[in-house]
């Protein structure tokens, strides 16, 4: 009888064991790819930008809209007339103006306040940027001093 016990309790600390290996642990939320060097935002091509709170914006392009995501809080983002990026040295090699989601990209900040990394970038639809749109803190046209910095 003691043996069909102490069998039966370590079948289920095998069992338990087994599971808590399985189980999904808590932590920084996965890295997003970067998009491929012809899909990335052209920051020579912004003819529209929403800052939406301290870690979030979208920018239109032309016919395009992108989501960009900063991994801190970026408050006075926009501040001062436009929304500058610090492009990834890789992608200036290539061709420059681009933002793909790399994580050397910052959004570039006045005042002398530090950049904001960049978290991820993706692509929206327009009818995503459009209600985005209306939750806007703070916007503005490309025109000016939005683009990338050297």
């Amino acid at each position: 009888m003691k043996v069909r016990h102490l069998f039966v309790a370590s079948l289920l600390l095998t069992v338990a064991a087994h599971a808590a290996d399985q189980a999904p642990t808590a932590g920084p939320a996965p890295a997003t790819k970067p998009l491929e060097f012809n899909d990335c935002m052209r920051t020579d091509r912004i003819t529209d930008w929403k800052v939406i709170d301290d870690r979030t914006l979208v920018v239109a392009t032309g016919p395009d809209h992108f989501l960009v995501k900063t991994d801190v809080a970026c408050p006075r983002m926009g501040l001062g007339g436009g929304v500058r990026f610090k492009t990834a040295e890789s992608n200036k090699a290539i061709g420059g103006f681009r933002i793909c989601g790399t994580p050397t990209e910052k959004v570039d900040r006045i005042n002398n306040d530090p950049p904001c990394s960049i978290q991820s970038v993706s692509q929206i639809d327009k009818a995503t940027y459009q209600a985005m749109s209306k939750k806007a803190k703070l916007s503005g046209s490309g025109a000016g001093t939005s683009g990338s910095k050297p």
